[in-house]
């Protein structure tokens, strides 16, 4: 889907440079894109960026039609009159009839044109953001141990019927594995909170998928949700049931952005070590004698 997206771009970019001579659509192209993506930006929700880059297509292209139909209309007007004014000139005009040919040509490239752009604007249509898509979801009843985190044979087989899915469609995008929990407080099971039970169903499925299957540690990962995230009402038994599952869900691919945050440690400003006062030099006094010394006999 990536790839379709920065491919149909590509064509915005190539179609305004065929058309670079056209201010009419040089105008409406601009303004299209510059309009498309603040909108697909905020549409796109988590997917801001992609929401952005189809909104920029999008735009860019309905801009340029309308502005390609602008001029189009501007030459159809420039046409008429000229077949006006030869019509209405009783000599053969030739400088007439070369503007008249001139216009027809450029009128019947921008046809062309107009349907190639609706054309586009009509594929981009049924390009949408990369976004998740749950593959399978795990229901604690019948795929765990009661109480436990222990996959039962149902579990298993559930889950070795979709890994087939992720190796035929998703073999190069990655796999979070989530746990969930209803909102009861743990009793009887052992676990310290939801938090740990969610967490301890989700790698078990984790080590599975590694262990049986294969899947490559660097494109898995399991993770907690406990009960903030239901898929359900929690108020109802059934509702319970639904949210106390885990689920197996692909991921976009997406390259992870560093940055190294370089914390500074503040400068103490300490006081200047004091240099020991010099000492004063004893002056003897002519005669005077020396303390501690006593003259040999």
């Amino acid at each position: 889907m990536r790839k379709q997206m920065w491919m149909l771009l590509c064509v915005v970019t190539v179609s305004a440079a065929m058309l670079s001579g056209c201010c009419w659509t040089q105008r409406g192209a601009a303004l299209g894109g510059a309009a498309g993506a603040g909108i697909g930006a905020l549409a796109g929700g988590s997917e801001a960026g992609e929401g952005a880059l189809i909104g920029l297509a999008a735009g860019g292209l309905a801009g340029a039609l309308i502005g390609d139909q602008f001029e189009h209309r501007d030459w159809r007007k420039q046409l008429e009159n000229l077949q006006k004014e030869l019509a209405a000139s009783k000599a053969d005009n030739e400088a007439l009839r070369a503007r008249i040919k001139e216009l027809e040509e450029k009128i019947k490239e921008q046809d062309k044109e107009i349907a190639d752009l609706k054309a586009k604007l009509k594929e981009l249509a049924n390009v949408k953001p990369e976004r998740e898509k749950i593959i399978l979801t795990l229901l604690a009843e019948t795929h765990y141990m009661s109480g436990k985190a222990e996959l039962t044979d149902e579990g298993k087989k559930e889950i070795d019927r979709v890994v087939r899915i992720i190796r035929e469609k998703y073999s190069d995008q990655e796999i979070s594995v989530r746990g969930h929990t209803d909102t009861e407080p743990i009793k009887y099971s052992g676990w310290k909170s939801n938090w740990e039970l969610g967490s301890a169903r989700a790698l078990n499925v984790l080590h599975y998928l590694m262990e049986k299957h294969g899947i490559k540690g660097e494109q898995i990962s399991a993770s907690t949700f406990a009960y903030y995230r239901p898929a359900a009402d929690n108020k109802t038994a059934e509702g319970k049931r639904q949210n106390r599952r885990t689920e197996i869900v692909i991921c976009p691919t997406q390259k992870p952005t560093v940055q190294n945050l370089v914390v500074q440690k503040p400068v103490v400003q300490t006081p200047a070590a004091q240099k020991p006062a010099a000492e004063k030099p004893v002056v003897q006094k002519p005669g005077a004698k020396k303390a501690g010394v006593k003259k040999a006999k």
